[in-house]
């Protein structure tokens, strides 16, 4: 059974109109413009969701710099499949630092990743996959930097005066759960798409540096979508979106990359991508890449429209993101057959 460019566009049209059905506004959790690039940490269902066999990424980001300490969030990730009789599960994990401000505030978070790939077409072209994300995470403060109105004397600060300042405690640990949904469509490397929504922080986490009023960390729902399209013999068009939502604060994420295939040999690919993305009410995001055998390179860099730019003067923040896929040597295929060399 072969799938019809007419079905393959409908599906993606809805998806885009379903993602669109979010207000936006600013989300809270750590977000990367490359944020397919952190498929793990995006999504728990996106593990071992890929082209290949074993998958390695990592994500930096640095924004605010020029503001005042610099806001910086680094993701570690790996994932793999594995299948058993008429099974594919997938298996990953991610770690997370992530520090803010004169306060150092932030911390580290380590999560497993599993998820239950299915087949749901005889021709293996459609797949869904559910994930599950447990994870353990502490956040803390360092508070030898920062400074409070009782140390100002009438003239000045002193640092002679204690802040006169207590903190029940400056570090905390808890854990934190997540969940997801994937939808995977495959043709051809050059026709793919890939949507999902995630439930982030389901658990609802306690976290706060003072025992009264404990703060709970709020859900996250995010969504999002991708589609891999051909317009000429070289090019191909690659829209993205991501919107999420925490309490009542919101994030969309839009943009395309644009892809110049360069070649291909065996198992290796190589290409050049230029992408322009905006993050609305915020920044606008110019970005590059390339593809060369199995690595991929990503750079972005914010350009700050909100209110924030008359202190940034424009500058936002600037994102890394490397992927490794370790491929097998395919077997030979029937050409005609529309399955991943994975499934």
């Amino acid at each position: 059974m072969l799938i019809h460019t007419k079905s393959f566009e409908s599906h993606a049209l809805c998806l885009i109109l379903f993602l669109f059905s979010f207000t936006w506004a600013n989300a809270q959790d750590i977000h990367y413009s490359q944020f397919n690039s952190a498929a793990v940490y995006q999504n728990p269902a996106n593990t071992g969701l890929f082209e290949g066999d074993y998958r390695l990424a990592g994500n930096f980001r640095n924004q605010y710099k020029v503001v005042t300490v610099g806001y910086n969030s680094t993701t570690l990730s790996g994932d793999m499949r594995y299948k058993f009789k008429k099974h594919t599960i997938g298996l990953g994990a991610f770690i997370q630092n992530d520090r803010a401000g004169d306060s150092r505030y932030g911390g580290n978070k380590l999560s497993l990743s599993l998820s239950y790939i299915k087949k749901i077409s005889k021709d293996s072209a459609h797949f869904i996959s559910l994930g599950f994300q447990p994870g353990l995470a502490n956040r803390g403060i360092q508070t030898a930097n920062l400074t409070f109105d009782n140390q100002y004397n009438g003239d000045g600060f002193s640092s002679n005066i204690g802040p006169d300042e207590n903190f029940a405690n400056t570090n905390m640990i808890f854990a934190d759960f997540s969940a997801g949904i994937s939808w995977y469509m495959f043709r051809n490397k050059r026709n793919t798409i890939q949507s999902g929504i995630a439930y982030q922080h389901f658990n609802k986490p306690q976290k706060s540096f003072f025992n009264e009023n404990p703060v709970a960390v709020s859900p996250k729902l995010n969504a999002h979508i991708s589609l891999i399209k051909p317009i000429s013999t070289y090019l191909d068009i690659i829209p993205e979106i991501q919107i999420s939502r925490q309490n009542k604060y919101n994030a969309i994420n839009l943009g395309t990359w644009v892809k110049y295939w360069l070649g291909s040999s065996g198992t290796s690919d190589y290409a050049v991508y230029g992408g322009l993305f905006c993050r609305i009410g915020d920044a606008a995001i110019i970005a590059a890449a390339v593809d060369y055998e199995n690595f991929r390179v990503g750079l972005s860099y914010d350009i700050t429209f909100s209110q924030l730019k008359t202190a940034n003067q424009l500058r936002g923040g600037a994102e890394v993101s490397v992927i490794y896929i370790f491929r097998k040597i395919p077997s030979l295929m029937i050409k005609s057959k529309n399955c991943p060399v994975w499934m």
